[in-house]
Order: C-alpha cells, then structure tokens, then sequence
C-alpha cells in the first residue's frame, strides 16, 4: 500500500533550503526547482507575486496554510485553477497505475514535448520488488509548462503531473 501523497500549493516560500535549478519561463516567470527526499517542490514568481507547490508524502513540517492540500487518490486527476496576482497556475496531478522505468521513459509518454532542462534523481538505496527499477522523481521543463514524475515500484504507480503557468490577458479596447 503506498503512503498517502498530498498535493498543495502555499503564496510565498516555507521554509525548505534545497535548490537544484533556477529557470526562467518564456513568459518570464521564474521557478526554482528542488527535490527533496522523493518529494519535489517548485516556487514561481513573478514580480511580487509567488506561489510554491509541493508533491510530498505528509510532512509534518509544512506550514499549515496552505492555499489547497489534496490527498491524491488511484485514478482520480486532480485538476485546478488557481490565480495569484499576475500569476495563473493551471495543474493537473494524479497517482497512475504505470511505474516508468526512465525519466526518459516518461519523457517519451508526454506527447513529443521537447523538454529545455530536465531535473531527475533516482533513490537507487530505496528497496523496491526485485527486477524493477530503482524509484525515481523527475521533472521536465518545456516553455510555460513542467511535467513532473514520482515513482513507486512497491505499489506499481507513479505520481504525474502537468502545470502550466500564465499570466492573465488583460483585454484592450479602442
């Protein structure tokens, strides 16, 4: 049985120091991307506005208020909106019955995205049903969208998800 894992998305930073890659969108928003244990966090920001996602298994230490916390349950995406300021962040994470065995594995499974950077770390100490591979997370960044993968061999599912992060069209008139 895995362990339950949550999405949730908080305005600002809590407190997690670990920084692997700094990017700027093409829209120029800029994230910071970190994997932390099997979890991953991403901060965006533009201008003044900020909002940070976490995939994780429950941590205790994550600051209580968050703009949404949702178990993430076999089969059911879940899928939002949310807007801060001049951010738009469009997300769509589910808990699938596939373990992917590569990040390029996954990669492959996105539809033909050209990723501009990849991020992935394998927990090849983890234990995991013989003759599977090691589990691993991942992220694949393309334009103003990433794409995100957990692995979890024990149970035969992976976490996945798509976010895309705009900015607000704001309508002229004549």
């Amino acid at each position: 049985m895995i362990k339950p894992i949550y999405f949730s998305l908080y305005e600002k930073v809590p407190n997690y120091s670990v920084r692997i890659f700094k990017s700027t969108l093409e829209n120029g928003v800029s994230l910071e991307v970190s994997i932390i244990g099997t979890s991953h966090r991403v901060i965006s920001r533009s201008g003044e506005e900020c909002l940070t996602e976490f995939i994780t298994c429950f941590d205790r230490k994550l600051p209580e208020n968050a703009l949404d916390r949702v178990c993430l349950q076999s089969g059911v995406a879940h899928v939002r909106e949310y807007r801060s300021g001049n951010l738009v962040y469009r997300v769509n994470v589910e808990q699938v019955s596939k373990v992917y065995n590569t990040m390029d594995e996954f990669i492959n499974s996105l539809g033909g995205i050209t990723p501009v950077e990849v991020l992935t770390h394998e927990f090849a100490g983890m234990p995991s049903p013989s003759g599977t591979p090691p589990p691993f997370t991942g992220l694949a960044l393309n334009t103003n969208t990433f794409y995100t993968v957990h692995t979890y061999p024990e149970s035969g599912t992976s976490i996945v998800s798509r976010t895309t992060i705009g900015q607000p069209v704001l309508s002229m008139t004549t």
